[in-house]
């Protein structure tokens, strides 16, 4: 994943984001991200996921070696965001099979029967609710960029 800022933008940045305790609480960069820095997304799923897994060591705070990581995945779940709200067509913030078939290009496939897309919803679907949730839906993208 390529940074979007340089060393020196990213320590500025840090230390704007930073209360000065020389770590990051996800209370700080929630509110930084909603005071000064809409762009870097306004879902909060799409943060909390970003920061879990920027936060390496688990520690539950972001140190500034992870920070350049938090920008690049706060960018990264917030495209995952936006693609899927473009999937969720009625706004429940879910992804019905109708909404899965009907936008399944948007995803980057095609000509695929409804027995595939069928297979790969359920496989989506892993808590087996019928509906694919944001955080089933980052995962099951995360699988396929890596592929």
């Amino acid at each position: 994943m390529a940074s979007h800022l340089t060393k020196e933008e990213a320590k500025a940045l840090f230390k704007k984001f930073d209360n000065g305790n020389g770590i990051l609480s996800l209370a700080e960069v929630d509110r930084a991200i909603i005071h000064w820095y809409p762009e870097f997304g306004t879902n909060r799923q799409a943060m909390l996921r970003a920061f879990k897994a920027a936060d390496t060591n688990n520690s539950g705070f972001v140190e500034m070696r992870e920070f350049c990581r938090l920008i690049d995945l706060l960018y990264y779940y917030n495209e995952l965001s936006d693609l899927f709200g473009q999937l969720n067509t009625n706004k429940d913030k879910r992804i019905s099979f109708a909404e899965f078939k009907k936008g399944h290009e948007l995803i980057g496939e095609s000509d695929v029967d409804d027995a595939d897309l069928r297979r790969d919803f359920n496989r989506i679907d892993t808590n087996h609710g019928g509906y694919i949730l944001f955080d089933e839906f980052c995962i099951y993208m995360a699988k396929k960029r890596a592929q």
